[in-house]
């Protein structure tokens, strides 16, 4: 009867103990789940944030796209700024109306005009009306 006993008490701890293990694995296994579903719903956050910025970069990009065409258009709609700083340096060294035009590639209405503003006294007299 005492070795009934015992082996009752032996099989009474070890069904204590694999109950004990099975509710902390149970316990573990559920933190674990909510852990899971909560770094599920960041990495969702952010896949929708990396689209999102993916969008506004592609945006951007065409953006400044149209920027560069509009000053390309701009740029070979202008004159060189070195032709005027040319004519400039010309028409203060006395240089006429159809040197500048020759020279620098000017309409008569640039070349009349930077003469009136940078000729030598004589030319900008006679531009004058």
């Amino acid at each position: 009867m005492t070795s009934l006993i015992i082996v009752a008490s032996i099989a009474l701890m070890a069904v204590l103990i694999i109950a004990t293990t099975s509710y902390r694995l149970f316990k573990l296994n559920q933190q674990q789940s909510t852990e899971v579903t909560r770094l599920q719903s960041q990495l969702s956050a952010l896949c929708a944030a990396a689209v999102g910025t993916d969008n506004r970069i592609v945006k951007f990009e065409q953006a400044l796209n149209q920027l560069k065409e509009h000053q390309n258009t701009f740029d070979l709609g202008q004159p060189e700024k070195q032709s005027y700083d040319h004519a400039i340096r010309l028409a203060r060294k006395g240089a006429g109306i159809e040197q500048l035009i020759d020279n620098c590639n000017l309409t008569d209405e640039e070349a009349h005009l930077i003469t009136r503003l940078h000729g030598s006294e004589d030319s900008g007299s006679q531009g004058l009306h």
